[in-house]
């Protein structure tokens, strides 16, 4: 993030989540009297022998899993109950990197960073409005269920929130959040009971919203070193598994430094380590092109913008790296067919 920038944008996109949180929600599942007999019998699940619960597997069983627990448990808040379920070890590397963070926002950043660690499936971003800093959630691959998603999105946020407080003070919460699925009121009151505030129910969107002032206290942590070694774990281990993929790479690239700076072939190109015609050659074999992943990492960053009515038009063309709104508006219209929900954005946009 550079220096007076309110803008966070982090990204990664394969099919994957880690055994751990399938480990996770089994023993959940387990506190209601499910086990993976009852997964056999009645639903001819069978739950893999996996030595290393850190090793990457499809997100089929997991969803699959998830989709019954609701049914099984009869519990809506079954959501918290595997975020309890989830502690300082889980995820291993990942989950002591996160507690090395300097500060809560720090934490945040480093949460949507690492995530491809745990899962690729699901997208977290913290974007910084005024003086509030808002995680937002939304999934890139589109066969995955609604409803999984929308059981995802509160497993991700409760687990975060319980880190956030382990960290931070036992009193600490959100200013605010907001979540697609709607559910009833009892199990409500479970939600805000665990996160200390009244949760939007049936919201339009995903989000956990928190006060810039409390996430930038400094917490005691390992240390620097400590910090800066799981780090370089951490990223090595995601660069492991898409290091093969360039498409993807230059896509995270791309969505990861638009909001900051202005983006050109060259400067993509030299951050790969390669010239702009290899880039381009490297690209066309791959099916793909240099404009198409920019054009797709625009039109993705423009959706996460226009989710927030107080965000101008001609504020997202120039995060986007647009000269004005006008620009921005045809782009939109041609990857839409539609305008970019002028009717929630000021007028001013036009003149800007």
């Amino acid at each position: 993030m550079e220096n007076g920038s309110s803008r966070w944008v982090l990204i990664t996109d394969m099919k994957y989540t880690t055994y751990s949180g399938l480990q996770v929600i089994l023993r959940s599942l387990g506190h209601y009297g499910v086990d993976e007999f009852r997964l056999s019998e009645k639903y001819g699940i069978q739950v893999p022998e996996i030595a290393d619960s850190g090793q990457h597997i499809p997100p089929g069983l997991v969803e699959q899993i998830l989709e019954i627990s609701i049914n099984e448990t009869e519990d809506h808040a079954f959501p918290l109950r595997i975020a309890e379920h989830i502690s300082p070890s889980t995820f291993g590397e990942f989950s002591i990197g996160l507690l090395t963070s300097h500060s809560l926002l720090n934490f945040l950043e480093r949460v949507a960073k690492y995530y491809p660690y745990i899962s690729t499936t699901q997208r977290l971003r913290p974007v910084k409005i005024n003086d509030q800093v808002i995680l937002l959630s939304h999934f890139s691959e589109k066969s995955i269920k609604n409803e999984i998603q929308q059981l995802w999105v509160e497993v991700a946020f409760a687990f975060i929130f319980r880190f956030m407080r382990l960290m931070g003070r036992p009193d600490f919460k959100p200013t605010g959040i907001d979540f697609e699925r709607d559910i009833p009121n009892e199990a409500q009151s479970k939600y805000t009971e665990f996160f200390g505030v009244r949760p939007v129910f049936g919201a339009t969107r995903n989000a956990m919203s928190f006060s810039v002032g409390c996430l930038e206290e400094p917490l005691a942590n390992g240390g620097l070193d400590i910090a800066e070694e799981y780090e370089k774990r951490i990223i090595s281990r995601i660069a492991e598994i898409d290091q093969t993929n360039l498409p993807l790479r230059v896509h995270a690239y791309l969505v990861q430094e638009l909001p900051k700076r202005p983006l050109s072939k060259e400067v993509v190109s030299s951050h790969f380590a390669m010239s702009v015609k290899t880039l381009q050659n490297k690209l066309s074999r791959s099916g793909t092109s240099y404009q198409k992943l920019l054009d797709q990492a625009r039109h993705e960053l423009s959706e996460l913008y226009l989710s927030f009515p107080e965000v101008t038009l001609a504020h997202v063309a120039d995060m986007l790296g647009y000269s004005d709104a006008s620009n921005f508006c045809r782009a939109y219209k041609r990857w839409t067919g539609d305008v970019p929900r002028a009717k929630e954005h000021p007028v001013a946009d036009k003149t800007a």
